[in-house]
């Protein structure tokens, strides 16, 4: 959720849901929360789940350590704040991840240094450009529209505060101020061949490409492939040099090829 306005009661559920709770459980914690020491006949109203499945729901929560019994009989029920449930689970699964990671390679044998992984999710594709650009040590590589650059900006600006050398080629009039940057020429009938890409190349290490495919779609990959790695780098760095030559001397390029590179571009 990125504003209040978009709050929801089924999207905090959701969020319950996704850190281990039923939906029942959900629905008593988020009600507990809201209207702390309450009765269990009160609970049941406030939170919608059904009557005999309240006292159920309440004693695993109890048995997690989110919510408390208080008082003697009628007991009441209050919740474990909001905060410490969160942070709860931040140490719980980092402590997963960090177990995971230090045994990866006796728990998995298997090496991927040559794959391709497809990703069909735009989001998905920039979350996993934000991860790669925040792994940054020494150099990254970037070839963008506006659009998608913004959405990487942050990323960015914190690796150039970690001194890591920035190379960019924007498409755009409308530029990012990042590192050195490179803008395209006027791309003409060119646009087509760049149209929606996104392509990042890390530490030389790390790639990922994005591209609008036959549907439509926006469309991605990412890869550890030096090869494939090594293409990337030199398609973006090829552009620039390119695209530095029209700079220098676009007036007899352009009289030669066509004020749209037809000429230059049919082979």
């Amino acid at each position: 959720m990125n504003s209040k306005s978009s709050y929801s009661n089924d999207e905090v559920i959701n969020c319950f849901n996704e850190l281990g709770l039923s939906k029942y459980e959900g629905k008593v914690y988020l009600a507990l929360l809201r209207n702390n020491l309450s009765y269990g006949s009160e609970i049941q109203k406030l939170s919608g789940v059904p009557g005999p499945k309240v006292y159920e729901t309440i004693n695993s929560l109890i048995d997690k350590g989110l919510i408390y019994p208080s008082g003697d009989r009628p007991i009441r029920y209050q919740p474990l704040p909001l905060e410490d449930f969160v942070h709860m689970n931040n140490k719980r699964y980092n402590n997963i991840n960090n177990y995971l990671l230090k045994y990866k390679d006796v728990i998995s044998e298997n090496k991927y240094p040559n794959w391709l992984w497809q990703m069909q999710n735009y989001d998905n594709i920039m979350d996993k450009a934000k991860e790669f650009i925040n792994e940054a040590k020494e150099k990254i590589i970037i070839s963008f529209w506006y659009e998608d650059g913004l959405i990487v900006k942050d990323q960015l600006d914190d690796a150039s505060k970690r001194d890591v050398e920035i190379i960019s080629s924007q498409m755009n009039n409308q530029i990012i101020e990042i590192g050195k940057v490179y803008k395209h020429a006027p791309l003409g009938i060119a646009e087509d061949i760049h149209s929606s890409e996104f392509i990042l190349v890390v530490d030389n290490t790390y790639g990922v490409f994005v591209f609008e495919n036959q549907e439509s779609k926006r469309e991605g990959y990412y890869t550890y492939n030096k090869g494939v790695i090594r293409i990337l780098n030199n398609y973006i760095l090829h552009d620039i040099y390119m695209n530095k030559m029209l700079t220098d001397f676009g007036e007899e390029i352009f009289e030669k090829y066509g004020n749209d590179l037809e000429g230059l571009l049919k082979l």
